[in-house]
């Protein structure tokens, strides 16, 4: 089902959740701590009441709650065919960036289908940090995410992690590595769109866009070997680059 038909006696939302579990109909689970306070005091949810959850298999389920005490039950009732995740595996690289523009970056490349995030040291990277507050931001990271994950009913939460600077990366177990260069704006390199017609459904790709300062010339020089990609004559802001990309791939894809 579309998880839109009517329920008597339930109220059912457009609210998902994520469970490690591997969910089957007719058996009842007990909701994370996290999502037992979230449905209790910001959902306000009663027995009857339904929702979406992904169990560990990426299936979706339409849930019921059948208990709301110190725990919260549920109950699956059917499953909930659906595809809302993108045909490519698109790896966002990028690095750190001033403010909370990665946090906004991250929540809406989430929203736009992006399958994981890749952190890495730019030359001329602004923002440094140490490894115990490497630590704090995946966890802050991490929450992003998720939320933004269940706000746009996907079946996947993007990973995000640091990796080495982009001399030191291993890019072997992807089919394509695209680097959004911005010296190709004024240039007839290859566009975002003609590379695209060239890429399959289920191929991997990593997608490698540079910091506020630009890539250095070290950094151009150690992705040569890679597709070199024009995101249009305009020059992007590093929060925007990886949102323009996501975008074009949705709408070439889906």
């Amino acid at each position: 089902m579309d998880g839109s038909a009517f329920w008597p006696g339930k109220r059912e939302t457009m609210q998902r959740y994520f469970t490690d579990e591997k969910l089957s109909i007719g058996e009842i689970f007990t909701a994370s701590a996290d999502d037992t306070h979230h449905m209790k005091n910001v959902m306000r949810f009663r027995p009857g009441d339904a929702f979406h959850m992904v169990d560990g298999s990426r299936h979706t389920f339409l849930c019921e709650i059948t208990s709301a005490g110190e725990t919260v039950e549920c109950r699956p009732l059917e499953l909930v065919e659906e595809a809302p995740e993108l045909p490519v595996d698109i790896t966002v690289y990028c690095p750190l960036l001033k403010g909370e523009k990665f946090d906004w970056m991250i929540q809406k490349a989430t929203e736009l289908g992006a399958h994981a995030f890749s952190i890495y040291d730019a030359d001329r990277s602004i923002v440094k940090l140490d490894e115990k507050k490497r630590r704090k931001r995946i966890e802050r990271y991490m929450k992003i995410i998720r939320e933004a994950s269940e706000q746009s009913r996907r079946q996947h939460i993007p990973e995000i992690d640091f990796v080495p600077a982009v001399k030191e990366l291993s890019l072997d177990a992807f089919d394509h590595v695209l680097f959004a260069y911005e010296g190709n704006a004024s240039t007839p390199a290859a566009s975002l769109n003609e590379t695209l017609q060239a890429l399959s459904g289920g191929d991997r790709i990593a997608f490698i866009f540079g910091p506020e300062g630009g890539f250095s010339e070290a950094e151009t020089e150690a992705l040569s070997s890679h597709n070199s990609i024009r995101l249009g004559p305009r020059i992007l802001r590093a929060e925007t680059a990886p949102l323009y990309a996501l975008s074009a791939i949705s709408a070439t894809f889906e």
